[in-house]
């Protein structure tokens, strides 16, 4: 398959959470004559298994997996497929929950029982706060799966750390996932921060502008 440098045009989030969905689609507004959709404004996706045991495994899964979901139904060879994988690792809980973080409480867990899941771990400990970060993967595939002209594979990848502390106590009402639990120092939890300023320092903030930036290069 012919390799291709030209930057896309059209770009899928392969993500069925709204919230994740909203926050790319906002970050990448900048680009010019950039369309962003969610997946689920194009048919009902398939499920796909977050099977590897890394952030970027699981990133590149679900691009790859969405990519040939969208090339089944005659999407443009040049659209791009951005995948998402992240979470938080907490030192106490040796790096847990990590790749597991959706999943903490078990499958198809809601925010409320994965934090209350978090809570219990460090309490279980004797344990009232924990260093810790979140990791954000970007994922970059084609729907028609063929490489990228530097890379010499159909994966590209893009990651941002944010190191916070994780406390029983929570607080705030914005952002979502263990936003309410991850505490900055400058007092504030995540769930606290408007939104540019979430975007201007969190781990999927840095992950975009890594993309925004090779957006830019070309």
């Amino acid at each position: 398959m012919a390799e291709r440098q030209e930057r896309p045009r059209r770009l899928v989030v392969a993500s069925g959470n709204a919230h994740k969905v909203g926050e790319l689609r906002a970050m990448l507004a900048v680009v010019p004559g950039l369309v962003v959709l969610g997946q689920r404004e194009l048919g009902d996706p398939p499920s796909i298994e977050e099977s590897a045991h890394t952030f970027e495994g699981n990133a590149g899964l679900k691009a790859e997996g969405i990519a040939a979901w969208l090339r089944e139904r005659g999407e443009a060879g040049d659209t791009v497929v951005l995948a998402d994988d992240s979470g938080v690792s907490v030192d106490a809980l040796d790096g847990g929950p990590g790749v597991r973080s959706a999943r903490f409480a078990g499958e198809h867990a809601s925010d409320e029982g994965n934090n209350a899941k978090l809570v219990a771990e460090l309490r279980a400990r004797g344990l009232e706060r924990s260093p810790g970060h979140y990791t954000c993967v970007l994922a970059l595939v084609r729907v028609d799966g063929g490489p990228w002209a530097d890379l010499g594979g159909p994966v590209r990848t893009f990651e941002g750390r944010w190191d916070v502390e994780l406390r029983v106590d929570r607080r705030g009402t914005g952002g979502f996932g263990y936003d309410p639990h991850a505490w900055l120092p400058d007092g504030r939890t995540v769930a606290e921060l408007p939104a540019a300023d979430k975007a201007a320092q969190s781990h999927r903030g840095q992950a975009t502008r890594g993309l925004l930036a090779w957006l830019s290069a070309g």
